[in-house]
């Protein structure tokens, strides 16, 4: 039975810390609206022009920290579908949750890493809803929402597999640098059942949707090689011991 280790997801904080900014920022305007009126603030020119402006700048500062907040938000839901799904995996070997790695220069957080028998699969969710459009090797790639009455929003994600590159490099570097010769793959797992995918990837670029595809992806991965209990208890101190390090 595989045992889950969850380590410290550092955007709980951030996502607490945007909404209690949000609230500030909400109910600020209101209250200064209630001075303006209250306090006739409108017959003092200069008073009054200061209030419109601040009143302006939280309103605009709402939405961006509103918009900032949906995002990590969002990306913390397909982080608990990611677990719910992973707790499902019937196989030996450890998980890792939300793993901070970093070696020399590189920094960064895998969202999930499995060792198990048949190798080292390092997982990066996206709970991205609507159309997402890119190719392997572009740097950004495009996520397109439909809405009723023909509206229609466009924006830019960082490319997941590139991403996912550099934290098979950083993973392999901490394995490596314990003498340990790992073999690492990755892969991209969309958990949000409102997401359509157009993508030109390669065959080794390995892409999952909703929690059934995940599954039937860890439990048929195959590597050249097979990981012995004993291997895969030294990779997971091993990958322990980098993370209490930073």
């Amino acid at each position: 039975m595989k045992k889950v280790i969850r380590c410290k997801n550092v955007n709980n904080r951030k996502i607490l810390a945007l909404l209690i900014v949000q609230v500030v920022l909400g109910v600020a305007p209101v209250l200064m609206l209630i001075a303006f009126v209250g306090l006739e603030l409108y017959e003092h020119k200069v008073l009054a022009i200061i209030t419109i402006i601040l009143i302006f700048l939280c309103n605009t500062a709402y939405m961006i920290t509103a918009r900032r907040y949906n995002i990590l938000n969002s990306g913390r839901r397909g982080e608990k579908q990611l677990y719910k799904t992973l707790k499902k995996l019937d196989t030996s070997g450890y998980v890792f949750v939300n793993l901070p790695i970093r070696y020399k220069g590189g920094r960064s957080e895998a969202d999930a890493l499995v060792i198990g028998e048949k190798g080292v699969v390092i997982i990066e969710v996206k709970n991205h809803s609507g159309t997402i459009t890119g190719n392997w090797k572009s740097e950004k790639w495009t996520q397109t929402k439909f809405y009723s009455k023909g509206k229609t929003t466009v924006c830019e994600m960082e490319n997941p597999i590139k991403q996912m590159r550099r934290q098979r490099d950083i993973v392999k570097s901490i394995f490596n640098a314990a003498g340990e010769d790992v073999w690492v793959d990755t892969v991209l797992y969309f958990s949000n059942e409102n997401v359509r995918l157009k993508l030109n990837v390669r065959e080794t670029d390995y892409v999952c949707m909703g929690s059934r595809e995940l599954l039937s992806f860890l439990k048929t991965h195959k590597t050249n090689r097979t990981i012995s209990p004993e291997k895969m208890k030294k990779y997971k101190e091993i990958l322990n011991e980098a993370r209490m390090k930073i």
